[in-house]
């Protein structure tokens, strides 16, 4: 028996092991990073598992946040620009605002295969903060970028490099923390695109005010974001391990119990082998499918709200550029609280896909709001609050990538899985401002017309994918069933280090 904190000793469960089978089963360990930090046998007591959560709580949640927070502000940085005379002054006529968005998820696409590979072989913490600092000078570039083309060029490479953020922190994420404390993990750094909206609004209303200077206000924003993703960078080199048994914080011991207690997630840490076979099975298991298209209906929307929700306010409300800076604030305020309650309500509840739907029905009450309330001096307000309400629907982003990372297993398959969701991310989000042609200015009916029809498509979606997982789940408990029948019960998830994918793990379960 071993002494790691104080008087805390890990326990242990010798005794449950009753067969031979057991013990050849838990010497079998394919899975890299967890080699030689194994022990099913170990028994983690609450108050173990409490301390160590909030360790990393303290240790690695901030971290994540800031991670997110450098490639939200990093990429809205323009959306704000658009109401401080950047387009006049860079020369963008017809649909060249619009392409600024869409050649930065054309980046994401391209690049999305191969930053998932990437992750599974590299150090993720290093290859986080190498990505921002890469953000930074990018990001830097288009704040003295005074025509298109080198904006479209700086805008591709920035998307190129921002492929890296949403895999690497998912990944991070479910090396340290269970599939239970994941929706709540999940909400926390995704609030971060909120935060980074509210905080562009407020720095863009403080630059708009700068309007005779040798720098133009927009050119202040972006130099002052650039500075703060390159000051993250450093922080996250310097302080975010690469995994559990790379923590300096952590003694051997309470490495030990780092893993164990993300053993039932039975998704392992990492396995930088390529295995074929799962790739196979992540490309043709129609769950993968199922995120895809759930990511692409959802960010239809939310992508195209996102890059014209200025103009909108704007041009459609009547509001000026400068009461637009400030009206966007709360648009961050709201997004924190909705995502907030996503994550609640799906720890709660326990059905994320139902939850997803719930948060849909105002979009489309906002939606036919939008369509039917003209614009005058007397509903300027309750077009500015339906627009608020319509960011709701951006919390089932977040929702998405629950499902993602609790319900795929296998390391080749998960990097497959996931570069095939972040795709279906980069997919919407690039079409979605093309949803907003020019011609349909300022109040963009057609626009709204075919949001209420990518409504429909994300509900159906999400009521596909959880009747999927609701028959995995029941056959996978049959099955096991059976087998406790005749074999009897022995030592729970002990294929949690094999690199079996979601489909090969019987002990695997899926969160609906």
């Amino acid at each position: 028996m071993v002494q790691v904190h104080d008087d805390v000793k890990p326990a242990y469960a010798e005794d449950q092991i009753e067969t031979k089978q057991d013990l050849q089963l838990m010497e079998h360990v394919e899975d890299t990073e967890a080699d030689g930090y194994v022990d099913p046998t170990l028994v983690l007591t609450e108050a173990d598992n409490k301390r160590l959560r909030r360790r990393i709580h303290r240790r690695i949640l901030p971290l994540l946040c800031l991670g997110y927070l450098c490639q939200a502000l990093d990429k809205g940085t323009i959306s704000a620009a658009s109401i401080m005379n950047w387009i006049t002054d860079v020369g963008a006529v017809g649909q060249d605002y619009a392409l600024t968005t869409t050649v930065l998820w054309c980046g994401i696409i391209l690049a999305e295969p191969f930053a998932n590979q990437l992750i599974r072989r590299l150090p993720m913490a290093k290859l986080l903060a190498g990505g921002i600092v890469i953000w930074s000078v990018l990001l830097l570039g288009i704040g003295f970028s005074m025509s298109m083309p080198p904006v479209f060029a700086l805008r591709f490479l920035l998307g190129f490099f921002e492929s890296l953020i949403g895999p690497v922190l998912i990944s991070i994420m479910v090396q340290w923390y269970t599939v239970a404390e994941q929706p709540f993990v999940t909400t926390m750094w995704q609030c971060m695109l909120g935060t980074a909206n509210a905080f562009t609004a407020l720095l863009a209303y403080g630059f708009y005010h700068i309007q005779n200077g040798k720098l133009k206000s927009w050119q202040w924003l972006h130099i002052t974001i650039s500075l703060i993703s390159f000051t993250c960078a450093v922080i996250i080199f310097i302080f975010l391990p690469d995994s559990p048994t790379k923590a300096r914080w952590a003694s051997k011991d309470e490495k030990k119990m780092l893993v164990e207690r993300v053993r039932s997630n039975n998704q392992g840490l990492k396995q930088k082998r390529f295995k074929r076979e799962q790739m196979v099975e992540a490309l043709t298991d129609p769950f993968s499918a199922c995120l895809f298209l759930l990511c692409v209906f959802n960010t239809l929307v939310v992508g195209g709200i996102g890059t014209f929700g200025g103009l909108l306010i704007t041009k459609a409300f009547g509001f000026s550029n400068l009461h637009a800076q400030l009206l966007n604030i709360p648009v961050g305020v709201v997004s924190i609280l909705t995502f907030v309650l996503m994550g609640f309500l799906v720890k709660r509840t326990g059905q994320t896909c139902l939850c997803m739907i719930g948060f849909t029905i105002p979009n489309i009450v906002g939606t036919i709001v939008l369509l039917t309330v003209a614009p005058s001096d007397k509903t300027k307000g309750p077009l500015v609050f339906a627009y608020y309400i319509m960011q709701i629907y951006g919390a089932c982003y977040p929702a998405i990538l629950m499902l993602l990372a609790r319900n795929s297993a296998g390391h080749t398959k998960r990097s497959i899985t996931y570069a095939i969701t972040f795709c279906g991310w980069a997919s919407g989000n690039a079409a979605a401002p093309q949803l907003f042609n020019s011609r349909w200015a300022p109040r963009y009916f057609n626009s709204l017309y075919i949001h209420l029809g990518c409504y429909a498509c994300f509900i159906g979606m999400a009521l596909l994918t959880r009747q999927i997982l609701s028959t995995r789940n029941s056959k996978k408990i049959a099955a096991a069933e059976a087998k406790e029948l005749v074999e009897g019960r022995g030592l729970a998830n002990l294929h949690a280090f094999e690199d079996l994918t979601d489909i090969q793990n019987p002990d695997f379960r899926y969160c609906l």
